[in-house]
């Protein structure tokens, strides 16, 4: 079977068992939706259309993943995954192979959906074997070996015990399936049915053929302890893959890697890390332990110890904490040190600034070799708007130093311990007092660390 290829994806189904007001393929599995891993594994063998069939809740759905490249097919009643593929006829008429796929099996590779291509039958079905089949749905062999149908685990009168399950994902020549998916019988529930068309591909004499798979690729998500299991797998899979890249993983047990994060080479991640979203981790840098890396880029060589970063860029040879905290779009330059108790929202340090402990920068611009002391704030809003603050180069600023927003503290200027700064700073001006006034030339009052 080759040609053009369209790919289904099933989410019509209103997941009861999630007991969730959220649509269940929107769940997050390894910081990614349900039905985005499967859509991921789909992309990776580009398809000429992947249509998603949307129902319960479906006006969420499409929002939530909506790309120019996605038809979103409603199926108005959930009459099945028969009727749900069948909908599909018109947004994929001018393809020549499709492959069916369940939106809340996240573990779903584009490597198993490749290997459903290329096989010499109207249709091609995962399967898997299990010692204990439960409720799915059984692949019947006839005495040649052949597939003659998938029988549903109420309906089964066979042995019990190990068995060849459906795994729910599968390929077929589209004229086969077009042609025949339109007289798929009702079954007892007065839905239709897919894993009825290996049966008729049988009455053809042209039985289904199948791919195997292993136990931890195919598992669907149905209530919240199989979503868990999910995230388990998912977790140690990542895991696994980054530890073939040469990642340093001290404690696999207590880290938690999204799918999506990027960890180069030499790599340390240390006990009780979470690194989430689109993190991205340089060589030789070290996280951990007891941090948490979110949406946030970190250079090479740098140290997170016990800290949280968020939305944010760092740069080289950083060192950060313990307990410090970096958000809100913030960029911290190379060779910085942000000691315990540093807080940083939506500013930028140049290179080499130290800041040492018990301080908030929030709005504010930093030069490059700026030294902050002890206990400084910029106080940056007013009540009602956020102000700018500038911080020179090479400027110290003693502990306790309050900077009232919106202000400029010039290159090589300093400010004493415990000052009020309200108003603009000259370059190479020493300033103390509430509120802060310049100093005599002849002072010697030294900065308090």
């Amino acid at each position: 079977m080759s040609g053009v290829l369209g790919v289904i994806v099933l989410a019509a189904g209103k997941g009861t068992r999630m007991k969730s007001a959220l649509p269940k393929v929107l769940h997050p599995v390894s910081g990614k939706l349900l039905i985005g891993h499967v859509l991921d594994a789909a992309r990776d063998l580009e398809p000429a259309k992947i249509a998603v069939v949307i129902g319960h809740q479906g006006d969420a759905v499409e929002a939530a993943i909506t790309a120019p490249d996605l038809t979103f097919v409603e199926q108005t009643e959930l009459l099945g995954t028969a009727d749900a593929v069948r909908r599909c006829r018109d947004a994929l008429r001018n393809c020549d192979e499709i492959i069916v796929v369940n939106g809340d099996q996240p573990l779903t590779t584009s490597a198993l959906l490749k290997g459903l291509r290329g096989h010499a039958s109207p249709m091609t079905i995962l399967t898997c074997r299990l010692e204990k089949t439960g409720s799915l749905g059984r692949v019947v062999r006839n005495s040649e070996g052949a597939v003659a149908a998938i029988v549903e685990a109420a309906d089964y009168s066979g042995a019990a015990g190990p068995g060849e399950i459906n795994a729910g994902a599968y390929s077929f020549e589209a004229p086969w399936l077009w042609r025949n998916i339109e007289t798929v019988p009702k079954s007892a529930s007065g839905e239709h049915y897919l894993t009825h068309l290996p049966e008729m591909a049988a009455a053809e004499g042209r039985h289904a053929a199948t791919v195997p798979c292993e136990p931890d690729e195919f598992l669907g998500v149905d209530d919240r302890k199989s979503l868990a299991e999910a995230e388990r797998r998912m977790r140690a899979r990542k895991l696994d893959a980054a530890m073939a890249e040469g990642v340093t993983i001290r404690d696999p047990g207590t880290t938690y890697i999204d799918s999506a994060v990027e960890l180069s080479p030499d790599v340390t991640i240390l006990p009780n890390t979470h690194l989430i979203g689109l993190t991205r981790i340089a060589s030789g840098a070290v996280i951990g332990p007891n941090s948490t890396v979110s949406n946030a880029t970190v250079g090479a060589d740098s140290h997170i110890q016990q800290s949280v970063i968020e939305d944010s860029t760092v740069g080289d040879r950083v060192r950060i904490g313990p307990f410090s905290h970096v958000r809100g779009g913030a960029t911290i330059g190379n060779e910085c040190f942000l000691g315990n108790y540093a807080e940083v929202k939506n500013s930028t340090l140049g290179e080499r600034v130290k800041m040492h402990h018990f301080s908030y920068f929030g709005d504010a611009e930093v030069g490059d070799d700026t030294n902050i002391a002890a206990g400084i704030i910029t106080c940056n809003y007013d009540g009602v708007d956020k102000h700018r603050t500038i911080i020179g180069k090479r400027v110290l600023l003693g502990s306790d130093t309050m900077l009232i927003a919106p202000i400029t503290v010039g290159d090589d200027a300093m400010t004493a311990a415990g000052s009020v700064v309200v108003n603009d700073v000259p370059p190479g001006q020493r300033v103390a007092g509430v509120p802060a006034r310049p100093m005599p030339a002849s002072s010697q009052e030294k900065v308090s660390d």
